[in-house]
């Protein structure tokens, strides 16, 4: 089982830091894509949103091309928590920015040097910057998303299952490939040891608080997952019973299995894509 474990987390690794070239990104479905790139849009690249222990920590934010106020998505990357780049949610941001929405697709500090408290605390400092700087980027800050993959996924359903009553109110989350349990894994294995500083042996109630599946809640905001039916990196039965647990508390939540796909295409497919934005379109929009 440790083993089976090792090797996946290995290959998440793997894929975080040779999966994204451009044209793999956008090779699925190239006529949609040109169609995509017809809608105008602009970025900003690098604006800071924190500065701690003397390091910045980045954003890039897409918007349509006109001055009127949108709703906000803030997208959360991938990498096994010790690796990945805003850069590799450029792609899902542009259409984003293209549908009507400011996508903000943020770097965190990574492990092992940073934590995953460390990596919660960024995120939610990036939501707080989100409503901050709504005027700047004219955002509607009743009207923010959070959209991860993998690492990413498990970090929005922490900002959306344990809030700040400082930070502006999450109406929707996307959630893709979520690890939210991590009490099944073994006392002993350390494959984690680098994200969490030990083993679950060593530090159980770490496992416990950094688990969502552990607190979900009736105010959860409304929640699509979406994950692969042969993902062997990250179980979908652990985004699964999360969706179970918040449907259980009386939350809208969706749950959409892409067939026959595994971690990385997953990410890639367009119709996960689809329905994630069908999601944010029924939750976001200014009339719901």
């Amino acid at each position: 089982m440790v083993s089976r474990i090792l090797v996946s987390f290995i290959a998440i690794q793997t894929w975080a830091i040779f999966a994204f070239s451009p044209s793999l990104a956008v090779a699925e479905d190239p006529e949609s894509q040109r169609t995509a790139l017809t809608r105008p849009y602009r970025s900003v690249r690098d604006a800071v949103y924190r500065r701690i222990d003397g390091e910045k920590v980045t954003a890039d934010i897409f918007r349509p091309a006109n001055d009127e106020v949108c709703p906000a998505v803030l997208m959360i990357h991938g990498g096994a928590w010790s690796s990945g780049d805003k850069w590799h949610l450029h792609d899902h941001a542009r259409e984003l920015a293209q549908q009507g929405y400011v996508a903000i697709s943020i770097n965190y500090r990574l492990a092992p040097l940073y934590k995953i408290t460390e990596q919660v605390d960024d995120c939610r400092a990036a939501l707080d910057w989100v409503g901050k700087s709504a005027e700047k980027y004219k955002i509607d800050s009743n009207r923010i998303a959070i959209w991860g993959y993998s690492a990413g996924a498990h970090l929005a359903c922490m900002l959306a299952t344990q809030p700040d009553s400082s930070s502006p109110p999450i109406t929707a989350v996307v959630a893709g490939g979520a690890p939210c349990d991590f009490l099944n894994i073994p006392e002993d294995s350390s494959v984690l040891s680098p994200v969490m500083g030990g083993s679950r042996k060593e530090l159980p109630q770490l496992y416990h608080d950094v688990s969502p599946l552990n607190f979900a809640n009736a105010k959860c905001p409304p929640t699509m997952f979406f994950h692969g039916s042969t993902d062997l990196i990250v179980p979908p039965a652990t985004s699964r019973r999360m969706y179970e647990a918040l449907k259980s508390c009386g939350v809208e939540t969706e749950y959409v299995t892409i067939e026959d796909k595994g971690h990385l295409t997953t990410f890639l497919d367009s119709n996960a894509r689809r329905k994630a934005i069908e999601f944010l379109n029924k939750h976001l929009s200014s009339d719901h």
